[in-house]
């Protein structure tokens, strides 16, 4: 009986570590380390948007219609992480507090994840094309 007891502990306890060790809390933290990697280089956005404009000014034809385009991406990386910011704040507490299930909690994890990363993608690529097109 004492063995088959150790056994039991042994399983339980290797059970417990094992397996689906999904933590909901844990991978809200590591989008909002996303979140808090590119949030504060909306400021530099905005900057080198202003002075792509700036220099599209001073050009015509194809080059200032490129800096334009350019601006918008800008823009658009900006808006990006605005609006991941206000689904975030309107939709994650029902799937935080599980009232759409486990599974449901899973996937919304995993594509808020994938979300903020193409977010991340947006803003440190437009702000690279932007550097470069100021050289």
């Amino acid at each position: 009986m004492k063995k088959l007891s150790i056994l039991l502990f042994v399983l339980l306890a290797f059970n417990s570590c094992g397996g689906d060790s999904f933590d909901a809390e844990v991978e809200k933290n590591k989008i909002f380390d996303v979140h808090d990697e590119v949030m504060p280089k909306i400021g530099e956005v905005m900057n080198l948007k202003k002075k792509v404009l700036e220099k599209a000014d001073g050009l015509e034809g194809e080059p200032a219609n490129e800096l334009r385009d350019l601006a918008a991406e800008l823009d658009n990386a900006s808006e990006a992480m605005m609006s991941w910011m206000r689904d975030w704040s309107k939709n994650s507490s029902q799937y935080m507090e599980m009232k759409n299930g486990a599974e449901a909690q899973k996937k919304y994890l995993a594509a808020e994840m994938k979300r903020v990363e193409e977010v991340k993608e947006a803003i440190n690529g437009s702000i690279a094309k932007a550097k470069e097109a100021l050289k």
